[in-house]
């Protein structure tokens, strides 16, 4: 294994991957640019920092973060596809994951704190099989208008007043499986918003896609 250290984090590259991935250290944060497809990558990012990971696939891999109460630690997609890939944000600061272009395929984000942390798929992503656990805080959970949701998506929203976003028109065959609603989260569907309270009262009908599971 090699590891590049950098100002906030590092990267562990195996020694066969070597050459497939380069560090540019930005004025706000660092770059990890896959230039080939890589696999068993173990990226570090320190608090209050902004790492991209940008380029070709991403798979078997991890990303852990760190955040310091007051600071932002935000970690960005813009690869082709992240596959069978784990994000882990802890400490007391707020962890929020971009995933900007390409696929999220049967990856996990993990925020394990209280803080007021955030995850979005933005437009044209496709996520299949994700799962998400958003842990204790206020907490938002976007997935644009334009994202494809496929296969079964788990999202654990937990304690703390959580938003849920989710496309008036969704696109792909996929579901999202919520659990741990609380009477104090909302689901929003294109511009409607729905109480958790409501939803849990049956006052509401959810789309088709959409199931509601209690906690074991």
């Amino acid at each position: 294994m090699a590891t590049e250290i950098y100002e906030g984090g590092s990267v562990v590259v195996p020694e066969e991957l070597e050459g497939r991935v380069e560090v540019v250290e930005l004025e706000d944060g660092v770059e990890v640019a896959v230039t080939s497809k890589v696999s068993d990558l173990d990226v570090k990012a320190d608090t209050g920092t902004t790492t991209a990971i940008a380029g070709k696939k991403v798979a078997d891999s991890s990303v852990g973060a760190k955040a310091e109460k007051g600071d932002i630690t935000t970690v960005v997609f813009q690869t082709t596809k992240v596959n069978d890939t784990d994000i882990t944000v802890k400490g007391k600061g707020a962890g929020d994951i971009q995933v900007n272009t390409g696929r999220f395929n049967n990856s996990s984000i993990t925020f394990k704190k209280k803080s007021n942390d955030s995850v979005e798929f933005n437009n044209g992503v496709e996520v299949r099989n994700a799962t998400i656990d958003g842990g204790k805080g206020a907490d938002t959970i976007t997935f644009k208008e334009n994202a494809a949701i496929k296969g079964t998506n788990e999202i654990t929203l937990g304690q703390g007043r959580d938003v849920l976003e989710l496309p008036a028109n969704k696109t792909g065959k996929g579901s999202i499986v919520v659990t741990d609603l609380q009477n104090k989260d909302t689901i929003k569907i294109g511009d409607e918003s729905f109480s958790g309270k409501d939803i849990l009262d049956g006052n509401v009908e959810l789309p088709d896609y959409i199931t509601i599971q209690a906690m074991d």
